[in-house]
C-alpha cells in the first residue's frame, strides 16, 4: 500500500454523517443538501471498497469509480492510485472491526485484543487518508465545503470519530418505523448490479429501528455533535435539512438550497452508493412516501407501533 499523506499534508475536513435505519430517505436528504455549494455529497462511503472498487459499481455521475475524474484523483492523492490498495486486507480489517457488536471496543480500542487494535489502527489510517484526499479534491471546486457521508451504519460512525484529522458530526434521520418496516418488506432491485436489496421481516425491521436509533443517541452522549430530523418533517419542508445542519455545525450564515416549495433541482453528485435516485438529475418533486398507510396490513402496523414504543413517541414530539 502507498505511503500515507503526512500529517502536515493531510487535509482536515468537516463531515456530516447521516445516521439512520435503511429506507429512511437519506439519499433524498443528502442530495437536497448538496444543492448548496457549501456541501459535497459522497453517498454511502462505507461501501466504497466493496461495491465501488471491488465490484465496479458506478459513481453517481455514471462512470465507474476508477474512471470517474473525481474518484480517480482521490485514489491518486490518498494511495498513489487505487491499484495500490489491498482491498482484501481492508475487507479483513473491516470484518474484524466495523460491526455494531464491537462498538464498545470502538469507543475504547485499548480494551480490545492486539488483533483488534492492529486492525483498528490500520483502518483508521486508511480512512484518515481517504477523507483527507476527498476533501482536497473537493476543495479544488468548492473551497471549505462540508462533506456529507450517508453511510447510516452506527459502527461506521464510531469508527470515523477516531480519525485524527477530521471532525465528524451526526444528523440522525428518523422515519416513522411503520414506513421503514413496509419499505424493508418490498422487493427492490439495485440498478447498479441488478441484485435485490436486502429485505427484513416485521420484527427484524423493528429491532433494527430501535437498536440503530439508540446507538446514535449513544454517540450524542459521547459528545459527537448531533441533531435529529424526521423524514416526515423534511418532506413537509425540504429546506429544514439546511436549517438542521446549520444548527449542527453552528454556522453563522444560512445554507441556500436549490429548493422551491416542494421541488428541488438536482445536479450531478459523485456518490459512491445509495438509493437508485442518486442517479437522478433535474427537477424532482419531494413528497412523503406514505404508501404504508394503505398497503401495510393493520395487524403489521399494530405490531410495529407496539414494538417501537416508547421511542417512537419520543421522536414524534
Amino acid at each position: 500500500m502507498a505511503r500515507p499523506l503526512s500529517r502536515a499534508a493531510a487535509s482536515v475536513s468537516t463531515i456530516v454523517y447521516f445516521g439512520a435505519v435503511g429506507r429512511s430517505g437519506t439519499t433524498l436528504l443528502e442530495r437536497t443538501l448538496s444543492t448548496s455549494p457549501d456541501f459535497i455529497a459522497l453517498g454511502e462511503m462505507v461501501h466504497i471498497w466493496d461495491r465501488g472498487l471491488r465490484d465496479g459499481e458506478p459513481c453517481g455521475c455514471g462512470l465507474g469509480l476508477r474512471e470517474c475524474p473525481f474518484w480517480h484523483a482521490v485514489g491518486e492523492l490518498a494511495f498513489g492510485g487505487w491499484d495500490s490498495v489491498d482491498l482484501e486486507a481492508i475487507a479483513a480489517d473491516r470484518r474484524s472491526v466495523d460491526r455494531n457488536r464491537f462498538i464498545p471496543l470502538l469507543i475504547a480500542p485499548r480494551l480490545g485484543r492486539r488483533r483488534f487494535r492492529s486492525a483498528h489502527a490500520r483502518l483508521i489510517d486508511v480512512l484518515n487518508r481517504l477523507y483527507g484526499a476527498v476533501n482536497e479534491v473537493a476543495a479544488a471546486s468548492a473551497p471549505h465545503a462540508v462533506l456529507i457521508d450517508s453511510s447510516k451504519h452506527p459502527s461506521y460512525l464510531f469508527l470515523l470519530r477516531k480519525m485524527p484529522d477530521h471532525r465528524v458530526s451526526l444528523l440522525q434521520v428518523v422515519r416513522d418505523p411503520r414506513g421503514v418496516a413496509h419499505s424493508w418488506s418490498k422487493r427492490v432491485l439495485r440498478p447498479e448490479s441488478g441484485k435485490a436489496m436486502e429485505r427484513l421481516g416485521t420484527v427484524q425491521a423493528c429491532v433494527r429501528w430501535v437498536s440503530h436509533n439508540l446507538l446514535f443517541q449513544l454517540a450524542g452522549f459521547l459528545r459527537v455533535p448531533r441533531r435529529r430530523l424526521s423524514y416526515e418533517r423534511f418532506t413537509h419542508d425540504p429546506s429544514e435539512v439546511g436549517t438542521r445542519v446549520d444548527a449542527l455545525l453552528a454556522r453563522s450564515s444560512s445554507t441556500e438550497l436549490s429548493v422551491d416549495g416542494d421541488t428541488v433541482m438536482f445536479g450531478i453528485d459523485h456518490t459512491v452508493s445509495g438509493n437508485p435516485m442518486r442517479f437522478d438529475g433535474g427537477t424532482v418533486t419531494i413528497r412523503s412516501d406514505d404508501a404504508w398507510r394503505d398497503e401495510m396490513p393493520r395487524s403489521r402496523q399494530l405490531i410495529v407501533g407496539t414494538l417501537t414504543t416508547p421511542l417512537r413517541q419520543v421522536y414524534s414530539r
